[in-house]
């Protein structure tokens, strides 16, 4: 089936979940017997008058709600969006049945600040997400169909988890975590990894697993972490917005240990009690000169 025939069928779906709608005689309200999308909830969402004794909803009505739930503002510009912006619409929309699962992702979207970087991007995020939570539940499943990986394999994994699960680079394999189950810290690289030998899906678990199930994903990050690639990238860029007279190639001065180093060099650092990163000294930690501790070195002597 193209993509325009199953955003066709999917309003066809919503549709028919509307004319299952009755006035609830005990509750006093319009309810529905809905088998594709909880329709009544949608309506609610997107502030849809269905309790109204004269609402209606035709199957154009539909399509404009079956756009909006992919966060588009009409169906017009969904059926006309790129070849990537309609798959990764498709693969929202099989996945939303309610106002919580729309709210959820856009919630995440929101989060990760993935949505900059255009639609395939974001479906790659989509698929990860979903996943991960796919990963959450190994923990869960019967013991004789874990293994805990070692050696090599062992390695790569939290590697992956250090590179490819954390982008932002917020949790390394250096660093040292909390674990809120068993209440331990200790360093990340000692973690173990389990994986499922039915879906070979691994995750990263706690060092003392299997008396602790806690993942990954609930240890909190204790120690300060440099963080690398885009994202720092990213946070330089916004010093360069505050500091106009500075840009990536500018030699600075450090005024906390007298050293020379281009800007691109410094260190972006994020603390684990802190909201956004901080800009930090080429030689963090050694020295905690900051953003404005860096002086541009043709200006120094101004």
């Amino acid at each position: 089936m193209d993509k325009l025939s199953f955003f066709k069928l999917q309003a066809k779906n919503l549709l028919k979940d509307f004319k299952t709608r009755f006035y609830n005689e005990k509750e006093q309200f319009f309810d529905y017997q809905p088998k594709h999308f909880d329709i009544g909830d949608l309506f609610l969402y997107f502030d849809y008058p269905d309790y109204k004794e004269d609402f209606t909803f035709t199957l154009m009505n539909a399509q404009h709600l079956i756009a909006k739930m992919v966060g588009y503002e009409k169906w017009d510009d969904l059926i006309h969006a790129s070849e990537k912006e309609l798959e990764l619409a498709e693969y929202l929309l099989r996945k939303f049945k309610d106002s919580q699962d729309i709210q959820e992702w856009e919630e995440s979207l929101t989060f990760s600040g993935i949505a900059k970087y255009g639609a395939e991007a974001i479906l790659d995020y989509a698929r990860w997400q979903d996943e991960l939570d796919e990963k959450k539940k190994i923990v869960y499943l019967p013991k004789e169909r874990i293994s805990i990986l070692s050696g090599k394999e062992r390695k790569e994994a939290l590697t992956q988890f250090d590179d490819e699960h954390n982008p932002a680079g917020t949790l390394r394999l250096d660093s040292i975590v909390y674990c809120k189950e068993c209440r331990q810290s200790y360093e990340f690289s000692k973690s173990k990894v389990i994986k499922d030998s039915e879906s070979n899906l691994s995750i990263a678990v706690c060092k003392n697993y299997p008396k602790c199930n806690c993942t990954y994903l609930e240890m909190k990050v204790l120690t300060p972490t440099i963080l690398y690639g885009d994202y720092k990238i990213e946070q330089l860029k916004k010093g360069i917005k505050a500091f106009p007279r500075l840009t990536m190639d500018t030699k600075v001065h450090c005024l906390h240990c007298d050293q020379e180093y281009l800007f691109k060099e410094a260190n972006v650092v994020i603390s684990p009690d802190e909201d956004e990163p901080l800009i930090y000294c080429k030689n963090y930690p050694q020295c905690n000169g900051t953003l404005i501790d860096m002086i541009p070195v043709n200006k120094k002597n101004l």
